[in-house]
Parts: C-alpha cells; structure tokens; sequence
C-alpha cells in the first residue's frame, strides 16, 4: 500500500507546470529576422557590388545617382537601380545631399573628381510644393535638403553637357528646376487611382521625341506608375513627349539648343527588367553617358 508522502509526491510531479517554450521560440525568431536583415543590408549589398565589377568592363561610365532617400529604400528600391544600369552597361555612383549641400561649386568639384559621365534622379517623397508656389500641405515626404541638391545638380549637369534621365520624381524636380509647377492627383481620385497602383497603365509618346525614337514606338502599353505628383505647367525649355490617361503628363525631354540629353519619365523602367522597349531606355542613356 502507497503511503501518503508517496501519493503527495506523484500528485505534485503530475501537477508541476512545464516551462513554457514560447518565450524562446519569439527570441529564436527574432534573432533570425535581424539575422536576415543584415544579411540584406550587410552580404547583399557587398554580393551586389562583387556581381557588378564582374560584369562591367573597364571603361563602363561612372553615372552619378540621387537615391530614393523614403521607406522604400528599406525594400532594395535603390538596389533594382544599381542592378539595371549595371545590366544597362553603367557603373552608379550614389551621390547624397550631405556630401556637397547645394553648393555648385562642390558639386563641380565632385562630378569631376568622380569622373561622372552622368546623371539619374530617382523617386523619393513629393518635390516641396513652396518651390513652385503651392500648398505646403500637399507634400508628403518632402526634403527640402533633396531637393535644393539637386536642382543645383541639374544645373551643373547641363553646364557640364552630362546627359541626364529623371525617374518619377526626377521628372518632377526636373520641370520644377526649370521653372515649373506640379499638380497633386490626389486632388482627383479616378487620376489617383490610376497613376498609383500595381498594374500600371498606357502611355502615348509625342512622334519625333528621343522617347519614340528610342524605343521605336508611339505607345508603350504599361509602364509601372506610382506617383502622386505630375507636371501642371512646363518649365523653360522643355517639351512634353509622353503622356498617360487623363491626359496626365508622363515624360518631359530638353528642348533648347544648349542642352545635353536630358529625359524624364513618371514610371519605373529601372523596375521592367523584362521589358525591351523600357530597357532601351536605360541603354540609349548609358551611351550618352560614355561619350563624356
């Protein structure tokens, strides 16, 4: 017969709680995640860097590249636009406010010590709308220090005759440094909704413009679009080439005499990887850029 400190003992054991795992298995988790997170910010950047001085032969142009500086630099934006002028033939040299300010001189200095042949302004948050005598409350993600950069990076690009291809909000500072404005779709919600999404839209290109001319087209029938701000009125000496449904402006090029190569799209064909005409695009602007 069982005696009763016996009985009390098995009844403990049986009643002891486990230990709980959970706690270990979020720590576990969590570890992986910042594992794999710098991995992306750390070995896949370096790895990014070894495959393009692996493809890219000695004299391939040094293009000078104002990054995407929002949230979505945290998704590898900035990384499909080194990997598509690396495919496109062209080694990209970011180039940040912080390194000259506004400073035309130090940007000079900076182009021609870097041996830049030329330009790429990517997408970012909205162009301050105080620039262009609009509503401050429009802008979002606005960075005036960007912004101020690289106007006077454009107007040092055109003195130095650089070609210059501006990417959806490099459309937009572009028209902005020559004088003109923008307009906010959202201010319209069919026009918002239509520039903004994942399933892009048609655009049609102006016949005669390098944009035709280059991709041997007058209408590409979707281009990535996710964009909020688009040209209202066009600044000095520029011409409009493309344009999207609800007669939305979609591509602006140089048109004054003095002017090197200069092309401006609203959509992402650093993101069409697999569309010829799109990529055409970049190659045309890389050949512009190894003649410097």
């Amino acid at each position: 017969m069982e005696t009763p400190k016996k009985i009390d003992a098995e009844i403990a054991g049986r009643a002891a709680p486990k230990p709980r795992r959970w706690p270990r298995r979020v720590a576990i988790g969590a570890k992986l995640l910042v594992l794999a997170y710098l991995g992306y910010r750390v070995v896949f950047p370096f790895a990014l860097d070894q495959w393009a001085d692996s493809r890219l032969p000695a004299d391939a142009p040094n293009i000078a590249f104002s990054p995407n500086d929002t949230w979505l630099r945290e998704l590898g934006i900035n990384e499909a636009y080194k990997i598509s002028i690396t495919r496109a033939g062209g080694r990209l040299v970011p180039f940040h406010p912080e390194q000259t300010g506004a400073d035309s001189t130090r940007i000079e200095a900076w182009l021609e010590k870097n041996k830049i042949g030329g330009i790429i302004l990517g997408g970012g948050g909205d162009v301050d709308p105080r620039l262009y005598g609009g509503d401050p409350g429009e802008g979002a993600e606005v960075n005036r220090q960007r912004d101020v950069f690289e106007i006077a990076l454009i107007q040092a690009a055109v003195k130095k005759r650089l070609p210059i291809l501006g990417i959806c909000r490099g459309c937009q500072i572009l028209n902005v440094a020559r004088g003109g404005t923008l307009r906010n779709l959202d201010d319209n919600k069919t026009l918002a909704d239509l520039h903004f999404n994942s399933n892009g839209h048609p655009v049609t290109l102006a016949e005669g413009s390098r944009l035709a001319n280059i991709t041997s087209t007058q209408r590409l029938a979707n281009v990535g679009s996710y964009h909020r701000q688009a040209v209202l009125q066009l600044g000095r000496n520029l011409r409009i080439t493309a344009i999207g449904p609800g007669g939305v402006i979609e591509a602006i090029e140089g048109n004054a005499p003095g002017d090197p190569w200069l092309v401006a799209v609203q959509w992402h064909p650093e993101l069409a990887v697999g569309n010829e005409s799109q990529q055409k695009l970049l190659r045309a602007f890389v050949r512009e850029a190894k003649k410097k």
